[in-house]
């Protein structure tokens, strides 16, 4: 969640957004955590499943990368640096290639 937290931070202004979804936890037990490592984005709940159910999610954390039209265009299942040199790169190329699509110049 670190790593998240900090490349939301890098490129919250360009659009990017990150949704953080629990699957069948406690909500009191969610907010604490939220409020003790800060995250600067929001962590919503899938009570029931069924969000877990309809993008397949079969370990955890599991991982979505979503263009700006909601399309899936990556998944990465397990752990990640997702602050690292290349993911970052990898975002900010997405970012722009978004930005053209929809006519917008994004921040980088």
């Amino acid at each position: 969640m670190p790593s998240l937290a900090k490349l939301y931070n890098e490129f919250k202004e360009s659009g990017f957004v990150i949704l953080a979804v629990d699957i069948a936890e406690d909500k009191e037990v969610i907010r604490r955590y939220v409020s003790k490592a800060k995250l600067p984005f929001p962590v919503l709940l899938d009570t029931d499943g069924k969000v877990a159910a309809q993008y397949g999610i079969r370990a955890h954390p599991a991982h979505f990368l979503l263009d700006g039209e909601g399309k899936l265009i990556a998944a990465a299942m397990g752990a990640r640096n997702w602050a690292s040199d290349e993911t970052r790169n990898l975002i900010r190329i997405l970012i722009e290639q978004n930005g053209k699509k929809h006519g917008i110049e994004g921040k980088s």
